[in-house]
């Protein structure tokens, strides 16, 4: 009578943690998708609150998109309400209100690990922003202009969010 193993136990032990295993990946993947949903809902609410702001305030709102490889954040901007005719290349920086932290979203770390930001376009552009009537617009590096085709950004995941030429509504799709 050894004090060794069976062949029997071996296998029933090697089955077991094949089956955790699986779990394992399945529970990982599982996360990181939850994560790209979080990390699109969040979108949503920035936009929507960044188009309701500048509805409430009348002053121009705008997020600008960084979808670089190792930056791929969203920054929360607006125009000086005391002189908005200086446009975008005067927006600031805002102060979210959730977290008194500045408005700005980086994904791949944190509670984003694991999530990219694939792509931003509005008209050929990474800036989208919103008029007093909560009409979208893009900046060219030079001047505004009204958004002409449905912006999108894509997070990982194929996570769509999407601002509406003319009406400026955002929806998000899975």
């Amino acid at each position: 009578m050894g004090g060794g193993f069976s062949l029997i136990e071996l296998v029933a032990v090697m089955v077991i943690m094949g089956i955790l295993a699986g779990a394992a990946v399945v529970t990982l993947s599982s996360a990181t998708d939850n994560r790209a949903t979080m990390a699109a809902k969040q979108l949503v609410r920035d936009l929507t609150f960044a188009r309701q702001r500048a509805v409430a305030t009348g002053t121009p709102s705008w997020i600008d998109f960084d979808p670089a490889p190792g930056a791929e954040t969203w920054t929360v901007k607006a125009e000086d309400p005391v002189s908005p005719a200086t446009g975008y290349a005067d927006a600031t920086e805002l102060t979210d209100p959730a977290t008194g932290q500045n408005f700005v979203q980086t994904l791949g770390v944190g509670t984003f690990a694991g999530v990219t930001l694939a792509t931003a376009d509005f008209d050929l552009f990474t800036i989208v922003g919103f008029d007093w009537m909560g009409q979208p617009w893009t900046y060219d590096g030079g001047s505004e202009l009204a958004l002409v085709a449905d912006g999108t950004v894509t997070i990982s995941g194929g996570h769509t969010v999407t601002v509406e030429a003319g009406t400026g509504h955002i929806f998000h799709t899975p």
